[in-house]
């Protein structure tokens, strides 16, 4: 293999496997969620990575647009609580086996990794 080739799979691994984990962590408490339970209520217990994805995009997006500015940090940041919510909301409002709760461990690390790496694309600083 190339070196230019593995460089292009470490990026794309940094930029993907983050969004993409917590994509399918949001499917599968979906996909668990017992069909007699209202679909409001499935859909407010799976949101949690689908947040974190969206904050990930949304930095990226201020990034590739030139936008990226330190004052937009603390907004990201506080923006980060959001997901955080819904994880904890999951607990009470997810009604499939519970075991499926063990998915947030993935989703938290993820949560962090995204905080970590949007903060630097949102306000264009690396540390």
């Amino acid at each position: 293999m190339s070196s230019q080739l593995l460089r292009w799979l470490a990026w794309s691994g940094y930029v993907v496997v983050a969004p993409l984990l917590t994509a399918a962590v949001s499917t599968a408490y979906f996909l668990a969620s017992p069909r007699a339970q209202p679909l409001r209520n499935r859909i407010l217990a799976s949101a949690h990575g689908a947040a974190i994805a969206l904050l990930y995009a949304i930095a990226w997006i201020v990034l590739v647009s030139g936008h990226s500015n330190l004052r937009l940090g603390s907004p990201f940041a506080f923006s980060l609580l959001l997901p955080l919510a819904l994880i904890v909301l999951s607990f009470f409002t997810y009604q499939g086996r519970k075991v499926l709760h063990w998915l947030q461990f993935v989703n938290v690390v993820c949560l962090l990794w995204i905080g970590f790496t949007g903060i630097m694309l949102i306000t264009g600083e690396s540390f």
